[in-house]
């Protein structure tokens, strides 16, 4: 149920995120954004859930920000 689940809303955002003929960029990239935390809320309830600090973490953990 929680991969279906996971599955559908990383569907949408996909959709959202493929530009059609003509189109340079999604019109609404925050809806993109709430596609995928859903995504990793559904897929928390399997694997342990992770914040959204964990995901920047990681993200920007590889970066090196002047000194």
């Amino acid at each position: 149920m929680a991969l279906a689940a996971a599955a559908d809303r990383l569907g949408e955002a996909e959709a959202w995120l493929a530009p059609e003929a003509g189109d340079a960029a999604p019109t609404a990239p925050e809806l993109v954004a709430s596609m995928l935390r859903d995504a990793l809320d559904a897929l928390g309830s399997i694997a342990g859930a992770y914040s959204a600090d964990d995901v920047l973490g990681l993200v920007f953990g590889s970066f090196c920000i002047g000194k």
